[in-house]
């Protein structure tokens, strides 16, 4: 398994939770997102304060410090009570600013361990981007990216012109961060001795003990540096990363505040709900993850609902049925050829690097699975499958979904620490098997095999218990906006619906031509999206659903 977190690269293609194959597949996660890989109501909390323009601040530029006076943090709630005081120091954007905003960067300082206060701090690099409205409105939007281990800084360009917060922009700040462990924050929990085994693991038919063991040292070399660098992975939690974002809420100055998730964004968002809703004026949940549901364990049946979506639809259409008929039997018949004699295909990595990977039937179906998450992929997959049916690999989509293992963007310690404590903990490999039962037997035996190295790894890495809050429902009032996608094959519908059975001012609509990460899937949700952020107290105008249909297949 790959134990893959999408990066820049992946949001150009798959995206979102995820976690790489286990011998020569990427393994999405939520989560992961994340990983990853989610619906609103009515009945809100407290009005809004009245609109007051914000100070002016300098325009920061890739490289160049900025100058901002230090904001006036808030005093403490009665419920929060720390024995500490978050800091944000201004300081230079280290990631590529996107060109045409305004943006002020720094550094929340926090402690690792908040149990130790004075002990060792880190720092959670910010970026601020500024609403070029003359009045913006007073509470900002924070975004919550996906993995867990994607580094939302790196990703800046994509969601704010491709993913739609463009337009929440219009009218307030973005507040784009990434969490304790990730990308451009100090420090990151990188783990390059195991991105140096992808060519290894995508190039040889290796048993799952063989990963697992080559998988199992890689970690342990990761975390023996860790520990000599002070730090402890039992920090790197979700609940550690909440008390992070309503820090950043007291160090910024600002009463209120709005949050979108996706994938794994989603279930950090919940937990800042769970934990610290003081402040919380509305949430979006895009791809929406809950804590109850084991994103392991429902795997298979997860890929095979949207595996059979795909199928159905396609024998529904009249066009895509003529010129590809029964391609769910073509491509299981595939998937046995080819785990029966492997295809070698010549892949680039993203260093320009060559390799000859083998092509399985294993590898066919994470690929398909990975392709899901694009809804612009979706139109395209009956033409994949028919080309490598007739033996041609070079089709682009496949292509990229191959390239997708060479990412090395992802926070790979990080995304272990989440996902091992608060996921892999509640579950065994015996629920693997078990909930694997009347799935597709290509399908079960392909994500089955994925996933028990990653059992493996997270076993070797005596994390504590984790808090059974962790495997719990959450609750709450604060308005929640629920977005999935039909072809959603790691987050899908039904979690969004589980989600606002205990989310009582929730509303949720579906997507029917989309996969994963909805608010760039189409113009109408992000207009729906923002209706609710500007407006939370009210439905959302969801008018333009209307007129979605179906993937068109070409």
């Amino acid at each position: 398994m790959v134990f893959f977190v999408p990066s820049y690269h992946t949001l150009q293609t798959a995206t979102g939770m995820r976690m790489n194959r286990n011998p020569l597949l990427p393994v999405v996660m939520i989560a992961a997102a994340s990983l990853a890989c989610n619906f609103p109501g009515i009945a809100r909390d407290a009005a809004a304060a009245p609109v007051t323009a914000p100070p002016v601040l300098p325009v920061a530029s890739p490289g160049q410090p900025v100058t901002v006076p230090p904001p006036a943090p808030l005093p403490p709630t009665a419920t929060e009570q720390p024995a500490y005081t978050p800091v944000f120091e201004p300081g230079a954007c280290l990631f590529s600013v996107p060109g045409g905003y305004r943006v002020d960067c720094g550094w929340l300082v926090v402690p690792q361990d908040r149990a130790a206060p004075d002990q060792k701090s880190i720092r959670l690099h910010v970026a601020i981007f500024r609403s070029p409205s003359p009045v913006p409105a007073p509470d900002p939007l924070v975004f919550l990216s996906g993995g867990p281990g994607s580094s939302a800084l790196g990703l800046a360009a994509y969601t704010l012109n491709s993913a739609g917060l463009d337009a929440v922009l219009a009218s307030r700040d973005v507040i784009l961060f990434d969490q304790r462990g990730v990308g451009y924050s100090d420090p990151a929990l990188t783990c390059p001795e195991r991105e140096d085994l992808v060519a290894a693991l995508l190039t040889q038919r290796l048993s799952v003990e063989e990963q697992s063991a080559l998988q199992v040292e890689a970690y342990a070399q990761c975390r023996t540096r860790y520990e000599a660098q002070g730090i402890d992975m039992a920090d790197y939690t979700s609940a550690a990363s909440a008390a992070d974002i309503a820090d950043l809420r007291r160090a910024l100055g600002f009463d209120q505040y709005n949050l979108y998730g996706v994938s794994y964004g989603t279930r950090l968002a919940l937990t800042v709900l769970r934990d610290h809703p003081e402040g919380l004026r509305s949430t979006v949940l895009d791809s929406v993850y809950p804590p109850q549901i084991n994103l392991y364990t429902e795997w298979t049946r997860n890929a095979d609902r949207a595996f059979n979506t795909l199928f159905e639809t396609c024998a529904a259409d009249p066009a895509c049925a003529v010129a590809y008929p029964d391609l769910r039997g073509t491509f299981y018949r595939l998937v046995d050829r080819l785990n029966g004699e492997p295809l070698t295909v010549p892949v680039t990595d993203y260093a320009g690097q060559s390799h000859d990977v083998v092509l399985d039937g294993r590898l066919l179906i994470d690929s398909l699975f990975l392709a899901f998450y694009r809804y612009d992929n979706i139109p395209t997959l009956p033409a994949m499958i028919a080309a490598v049916d007739r033996g041609d690999t070079s089709h682009l989509l496949l292509q990229r979904m191959l390239q997708l293992n060479f990412d090395r963007s992802a926070s790979r310690g990080m995304q272990a620490a989440v996902q091992c404590a608060e996921e892999v903990a509640f579950s065994s490999t015996d629920d693997l098997n078990a909930l694997a039962v009347g799935v597709t037997p290509q399908v079960a035996d392909t994500w089955v095999n994925e996933l028990l190295p990653f059992y493996a790894v997270c076993g070797s890495l005596g994390l504590p218990a984790p808090d059974p809050r962790e495997n719990q429902p959450v609750t709450g009032t604060v308005p929640v906006l629920i977005l999935t996608g039909r072809f959603d094959p790691i987050t899908p519908p039904e979690w969004g619906g589980l989600t606002a059975q205990t989310l009582p001012n929730s509303t949720i609509y579906e997507f029917p031509a989309a996969g994963h990460w909805i608010g760039r899937s189409s113009p109408c949700a992000v207009t729906i999206a923002t209706s609710f952020v500007n407006y939370p107290d009210q439905p959302p105008d969801a008018g333009c659903l209307a007129g979605l249909g179906a993937p068109t297949f070409r």
